[in-house]
């Protein structure tokens, strides 16, 4: 799971999940504290990539390892490298929460299949480019916010 400020680390931390093979869960830190311990506990997370002020208020389910990106101690001394992963379309990038508006929220997943395939259609729909800006507003929480990063 990730849960962060918005900040070029956030960015980062996707990108990084992704390469590595793993899929995400992006969490608003702005939920309530119940609504996160949910959504950690139902998505089965093995780690929650933080900021130090975000870990000392989140809700972390007994067990669930987590990682500060903002502070080197933690992670100085692991591998450089980027991984060897072999991916497929039917691998999990991530997986998105519902509102919850008829009850509890619920996990929705995306693999990378269909999920590049989108990013390209879109990327060629609305002719974006690497030199293209985009006003990033709404929260990654919320699956129409991961298009507009994704496109090239």
């Amino acid at each position: 799971a990730i849960a962060m400020r918005r900040s070029a680390e956030i960015m980062v931390a996707f990108l990084a999940v992704l390469k590595a093979g793993g899929a995400y869960v992006p969490l608003d830190i702005a939920y309530p504290a119940e609504r996160l311990r949910y959504m950690l506990e139902d998505c089965g997370a093995a780690l929650v990539l933080t900021q130090r002020d975000v870990l000392e208020r989140l809700p972390l389910p007994a067990g669930l390892a987590s990682l500060a990106v903002d502070d080197p101690g933690e992670w100085q001394d692991r591998p450089e490298g980027a991984p060897e992963v072999d991916l497929a379309e039917e691998n999990l990038a991530y997986v998105i929460y519902t509102s919850g508006s008829t009850g509890l929220p619920k996990g929705v997943a995306v693999s990378h299949g269909p999920l590049v395939s989108h990013i390209r259609a879109t990327g060629e729909r609305y002719e974006t480019s690497p030199a293209d800006c985009e006003l990033h507003f709404m929260s990654f929480a919320f699956d129409g916010a991961h298009e507009g990063w994704m496109h090239p």
